[in-house]
């Protein structure tokens, strides 16, 4: 979803909905999202919210956080554990689990014998 061309200046004069740390603002029947965006320097960025993703948020079913990555990439965040990223991420670089008994832990005996680089030692496994 692109971002509106309002500026906080338009938008604090909204009315601020309450438990959501001035990132939802309500004007006439429209909510809308105030979001900082950037790496190095940040800046407030303000996009419309539509009622539907509002009710989402209002009702608990989605986290703020969500419903902001919903608006901004127009999907829903990925559902990955941080275990299931690590995995994946040392599928790809096997070689980060050589002499690591911690990492090697995050798979089988038969995981590791398919995955660990030629000669790598097996530290650390789960059955």
């Amino acid at each position: 979803m692109k971002p509106t061309n309002l500026e906080w200046e338009d938008v604090i004069q909204f009315e601020e909905v309450e438990g959501y740390g001035k990132s939802i603002w309500r004007n006439d029947n429209k909510y809308y999202l105030v979001s900082e965006e950037g790496t190095v320097a940040s800046w407030l960025v303000v996009y419309e919210l539509p009622n539907e993703l509002f009710a989402l948020l209002d009702s608990g079913e989605r986290t703020l956080r969500e419903v902001s990555w919903k608006i901004q990439n127009d999907s829903w965040p990925p559902n990955v554990t941080q275990e299931e990223a690590d995995r994946n991420f040392l599928r790809q670089y096997p070689e980060a689990l050589r002499g690591n008994p911690k990492a090697q832990g995050l798979f089988t005996k038969a995981e590791l014998e398919e995955i660990l680089p030629e000669g790598a030692e097996i530290l650390a496994c789960s059955d």
